[in-house]
């Protein structure tokens, strides 16, 4: 294999690595005191602010910056900052498998709306995602019990981000600066709505005080790392193919799972070794399924 072939590959490994670990900072802003509602937002916003000089150059040169892809743009920005705080309300394993039970969503909405078939595949991905959530979450009075709002929202992520997910495929011929753009302006709108709700453990509006004091490692935050890791991951899907680039975003999971069990001193036993195995297995069988179904249907 090339050097052209390999580079974009291990572009994404890293982004979806790095994503992995994501939890960290935003365990460290919310410990300096910002909510988690506005620590999610933070995270849309000063990304924005960065890419606004390039947004309104991109305007000069009469050159889309994305907007229009507002349906994508809303779903994945929605879906992210809905992980994002669930990541600060519930434990960041149980955030992580919840979300990742993506697949029996996909399921769902491929035969359920898009008219499908229902194959060995699908049905095998449904039941281990879907086995997975059951292993989290529990059964009957445990679960009514351990179920939490951030449990709710890493839940409602992956439904979202599936949708979201299905639109950007359909997209032909947008860039990555509009990929990037629409992710980043939406999210905000969505995140500053999700901040303002009245729900409890969101949090209000942060100080400037605050603000000022965070500012610098929001700006560091934005330029080292979550614009180049949504750009690594933008970019380096278009030349990478589906079943492959599925299988190298699933390190997210894998690094985010194995550092959460190392660093974050939260609750990581059999139950949860158990649901990791069964979602992840359901995102692998997935991905071998769709790329075996033209001989299946």
């Amino acid at each position: 294999m090339s050097l052209d072939r390999i580079r974009p590959e291990w572009i994404v490994a890293a982004s979806a690595a790095l994503w992995g670990l994501f939890w960290i900072p935003l365990r460290a802003f919310e410990n300096q005191g910002l909510s988690a509602g506005w620590t999610t937002v933070l995270q849309f916003v000063a990304p924005l602010v960065c890419l606004l000089p390039f947004a309104l150059w991109r305007v000069i040169r009469r050159q889309p910056i994305g907007l229009n892809q507002w349906m994508a743009g809303i779903c994945v920005g929605a879906a992210f900052a809905l992980y994002c705080a669930s990541l600060l309300l519930t434990d960041v394993v149980r955030a992580l498998i919840l979300f990742y039970v993506m697949p029996a969503w996909g399921t769902l909405v491929e035969v359920g709306w898009m008219g499908r078939k229902f194959t060995v595949w699908r049905g095998l991905a449904l039941l281990f995602s879907l086995a997975g959530m059951l292993t989290i979450l529990g059964i009957g009075r445990e679960f009514l019990h351990s179920f939490n709002l951030g449990d709710g929202m890493a839940l409602l992520s992956g439904v979202v981000f599936t949708l979201g997910a299905m639109r950007v495929r359909q997209l032909q011929k947008v860039s990555t600066f509009e990929q990037l753009f629409a992710f980043f302006f939406y999210g905000t709108l969505v995140s500053l709505f999700l901040a303002y709700l009245p729900i409890i453990n969101i949090g209000g509006v942060p100080g400037s005080k605050t603000l000022i004091s965070l500012l610098p490692w929001l700006t560091i935050m934005s330029v080292l790392f979550l614009i180049p890791v949504m750009m690594g991951i933008y970019w380096g899907s278009r030349f990478v193919d589906p079943g492959r680039l599925g299988l190298l975003l699933q390190l997210e999971a894998i690094v985010g799972i194995g550092s959460a069990a190392l660093l974050a001193g939260e609750p990581f036993g059999a139950r949860e070794v158990i649901g990791s195995i069964l979602v992840l297995s359901a995102g692998a069988v997935e991905i071998f399924g769709n790329q075996a179904e033209p001989s299946l249907e």
